[in-house]
């Protein structure tokens, strides 16, 4: 399924509404899926109840706001709207000249709002927009309050399960001789519901009833059961889970399996109708799924992004991110007001040469497989991190908690994560990639002579990226004690060789360690003696840790300057 034949979403430009002041720009990839993602309260849902208001199933123009719809709750902030579309059958102008680029909506309270289609050709505006346009790209927003049930019933005409069934009808009609037929089979169906002698009862007494209560109103009403409704056909259609070949009711079933069963039909319903576009919205689909749910779900939507089907999610779990699809990316901040950062393999290509990567081994056409390719659900949780610590390996990743921890300072309260990145080379690589999203973030190492970079180079590599002069360079590589700046940590020759030398206590608590846990276990090791060790008296160990935290507390945006 090509992701042009059908209406689409190109662009959303958002301003003044609720938590977004100046404009935020998401734009949509074809096939590929919009991810939203940061911390709670940065604008995500802003962002999608946006979405909802222009393609939702109230006109906007009509739909009544409120104040704190406003940005800052002023209502003289007026909100501006605009999106970029395309794939639109019908047309806009006096004779039907234009096709359609977008929409524009603009509102300020005590004047009247503006919603208007934008002509493709020329940038011009008409005001009015039929139903029929509108309808042509409406937006299913499925989170754990909007279930399945409600999706896959006819509580309106917006619902999944109404516009399958209208587009059936549409169908449908089209053949007159076709509708004959269905409208006797109907006819037959509904004699025989008269054969129940109960049927015919209450059919004739619920009729005259109605007769006699609205005899005085100008719009009578004949009451009739039909087995047919003849503005759609298809509405007699049901829509049911089944086990084992049996009906189940939807409360049977768990949040994250109805949010999976609506993601299924909402499939089978863009690619059986090409012509009727449809903005699929998950909001945090997680919610409700184990891990291996998770990962599962989000390859099955990556799949269907493929397949045409247009997705937004908004996330806090790092199975929904996907390299790959790095331009559909979107990290979702906020400080006086909501923005958002977004790059692709050309930004991100381009950064990787600002500071300091090897020419002649970084490719733009390769950038995007060279990090997906190693990317990990843990590393990629770094994204919703405030300020992130790289470190070498497990050992570290394992016991600087413990250390910080005990000395006062829970690195999960200040949304700071510690990610060991599989060795020095990796260091430059990851701080590359999440300094470009805009997450301060700071690097470990130790000097270790053994390890696979004796020459130095990887551990260049890093110091450069985050703007050590060259001419620093060798003093840092050379250091065989702690040595510590707002950007980075050395841990000496080796970390725990430097623990031992920094707390007096250290190899008698790693003894004994060792004699529960064995010698092979490195990082559990390194990470109970940190349990174990005294860190009330002063020592080397104790002051340099708390020089690190302060470091890491202090810790703001490094571009490689």
């Amino acid at each position: 399924m090509n992701g042009y034949s059908m209406p689409r979403l190109k662009q959303i430009a958002i301003e003044g509404f609720r938590s977004i002041g100046e404009q935020v720009v998401i734009n949509f990839p074809v096939n590929k899926p919009v991810v939203l993602i940061g911390e709670n309260n940065s604008g995500k849902s802003n962002i999608i109840r946006a979405i909802e208001l222009m393609f939702g199933e109230f006109h906007p123009k009509y739909k009544k706001l409120d104040d704190y719809d406003h940005y800052k709750r002023d209502t003289n902030n007026e909100i501006i709207i605009e999106t970029s579309v395309n794939g639109f059958s019908n047309r806009i102008g006096k004779s039907s000249e234009f096709s359609i680029g977008g929409f524009k909506y603009v509102t300020r309270k005590g004047k009247e709002t503006v919603f208007n289609a934008i002509q493709a050709e020329n940038g011009g505006e008409n005001k009015y927009i039929s139903t029929e346009l509108r309808e042509e790209l409406l937006c299913v927003v499925v989170n754990s309050e909007q279930n399945l049930s409600f999706q896959l019933s006819y509580a309106s005409k917006y619902t999944l399960l109404s516009k399958v069934t209208k587009a059936f009808h549409d169908r449908l009609i089209e053949d007159k001789d076709r509708v004959d037929r269905l409208k006797t089979f109907f006819e037959e169906i509904k004699q025989t519901f008269s054969e129940v002698p109960e049927f015919s009862r209450f059919s004739e007494n619920m009729s005259l009833l109605a007769d006699s209560v609205l005899q005085n109103m100008t719009h009578a009403l004949a009451f009739d059961f039909s087995a047919y409704d003849p503005s759609n056909y298809f509405k007699t259609l049901k829509v049911h889970p089944t086990e084992n070949g049996e009906a189940r009711a939807y409360e049977e079933l768990g949040t994250g399996q109805q949010q999976i069963l609506a993601l299924s039909f909402a499939h089978a319903y863009a690619k059986s109708f090409l012509g009727q576009g449809l903005i699929f919205i998950l909001d945090e689909p997680e919610a409700h799924l184990h891990p291996l749910a998770q990962k599962w779900l989000a390859k099955k939507m990556f799949k269907m992004a493929e397949d045409g089907l247009q997705i937004i999610i908004t996330t806090h779990s790092p199975y929904f991110v996907d390299l790959n699809y790095i331009d559909g990316i979107h990290l979702i901040r906020k400080e006086e007001t909501t923005f958002n950062v977004n790059h692709d393999a050309n930004s991100l290509f381009t950064y990787c040469l600002k500071t300091g990567s090897n020419p002649s081994k970084t490719k733009k056409e390769t950038i995007i497989p060279f990090y997906s390719n190693s990317s990990t659900s843990h590393l990629l949780s770094g994204f919703f991190a405030n300020k992130i610590i790289l470190v070498e390996g497990l050992t570290e990743e394992l016991a600087l908690p413990v250390y910080f921890e005990r000395l006062g300072f829970d690195p999960t309260e200040f949304g700071v994560e510690i990610l060991g990145v599989g060795g020095k080379g990796n260091l430059a690589k990851w701080w590359r990639l999440f300094t470009l999203y805009q997450i301060p973030t700071f690097i470990c190492f130790d000097n270790d002579s053994k390890s696979k970079d004796s020459d130095g180079t990887k551990r260049k590599d890093a110091l450069k990226a985050i703007g050590i002069p060259e001419e620093e360079l060798e003093g840092v590589l050379c250091s065989a004690s702690w040595s510590i700046n707002q950007k980075f940590c050395v841990f000496g020759n080796d970390f725990e060789t430097t623990l031992r030398t920094s707390f007096e206590d250290y190899s008698t608590f790693e003894d004994s360690v060792k004699e529960i846990l064995g010698k092979d276990s490195k990082s559990l090791i390194a990470r109970e003696t940190a349990k174990l060790i005294n860190l009330q008296c002063e020592s080397l160990g104790n002051t340099q840790m708390k020089y690190l935290i302060d470091s890491i507390k202090t810790l703001t945006l490094y571009h490689g300057k």
